[in-house]
């Protein structure tokens, strides 16, 4: 076989309708990098008997890890939202649609996924696959996302023949945000962000005769944070720091009525909150972290919420 190169491979997603158990490529998502990986935990024999090599390996637990990163598509990122820890609610009678993701305290994902990835040709059928987190940020004024995929097993699948849309939708880039902080008052003195929801999900492993991987994804506690780089102006941010003082943040990529992302952090506190002298020519600038806090009428620490022209239930 030829070698290959990363531009020839392509990744596929479907939401599986028996979780576990792969499903063909119902979208195809252009991606900027992938990692995903068939950890396995083989045990390897040790007895003594006279001996101090290694006797061989007894076949142990299998799961699938690893991180997608792609543009941040309006029309795309709903597909992953759906196998996150997320409640979704579609409003909407016709395109646009309007998909609301709200957290939940869930112990499993609702949705689970097949995720196919070809890499030189050859196929590689990833199941069970849900989000344990994720990451929104911008770089050169750009929205990118990159979402970490836990999922039960792998093995060779039939190769899809991949369609890409003609004009299909275009990312995020610069003079398409509004950054509001608080909500409501928007500022124009942040030129990055990253806003990251980590679910800690972990595979949980089940006695079974039916394949060696995992049963499902367990999620633990979840953690919100956005880190931001805000030019320093006045004390004010600094003294609400100090305070502790909560502020509910919005932070929106839009393009027009029909495409857009928002993520809305229920009252966010500072973390940390630095600032610093460097040299002469550099402007003074804060470097700012903030969690995520539960918000009771809200019910949630976030939200994310997502304009798009594509149909999904």
């Amino acid at each position: 076989m030829a070698y290959g190169i990363g531009g020839g491979g392509f990744v596929g997603f479907a939401i599986e309708t028996v979780s576990g158990t792969y499903q063909a490529p119902t979208v195809y998502i252009p991606i900027l990098s992938e990692s995903l990986t068939r950890p396995q935990a083989t045990v390897w024999r040790r007895p003594i008997r006279q001996n101090v090599d290694n006797l061989g390996g007894v076949p142990g637990n299998v799961n699938v890890a690893g991180d997608i990163t792609m543009e941040a598509f309006s029309d795309k990122c709903v597909y992953f939202h759906k196998i996150s820890r997320a409640t979704l609610v579609k409003t909407g009678a016709a395109s646009p649609w309007t998909y609301t993701f709200t957290p939940n305290a869930n112990a499993v994902a609702t949705n689970t996924a097949s995720i196919t990835v070809v890499r030189d040709g050859e196929i590689f059928g990833y199941t069970g696959c849900v989000v344990g987190g994720f990451n929104y940020t911008v770089e050169d004024g750009q929205l990118k996302v990159t979402w970490n995929i836990v999922g039960s097993d792998e093995a060779a699948q039939t190769l899809p023949t991949p369609t890409w849309t003609g004009g299909q939708v275009q990312p995020f880039g610069a003079g398409e945000y509004n950054i509001q902080i608080p909500t409501a008052t928007q500022v124009f003195d942040t030129d990055t962000f990253t806003f990251t929801v980590a679910d800690n999900a972990e595979p949980q492993f089940r006695l079974k005769n039916t394949g060696r991987g995992a049963q499902f994804m367990k999620y633990g506690e979840r953690s919100v944070t956005l880190t931001a780089e805000r030019d320093f102006l006045t004390r004010t941010e600094y003294d609400a720091f100090k305070t502790l003082t909560a502020q509910a943040i919005i932070i929106l990529a839009s393009k027009s009525a029909n495409e857009s992302i928002q993520i809305d952090m229920a009252p966010a506190v500072k973390d940390t909150y630095t600032m610093n002298l460097s040299s002469q020519g550099d402007l003074v600038r804060a470097s700012v972290a903030y969690q995520g806090t539960y918000d009771a009428t809200a019910a949630a620490a976030y939200k994310v919420t997502i304009k798009a022209t594509v149909d999904i239930t």
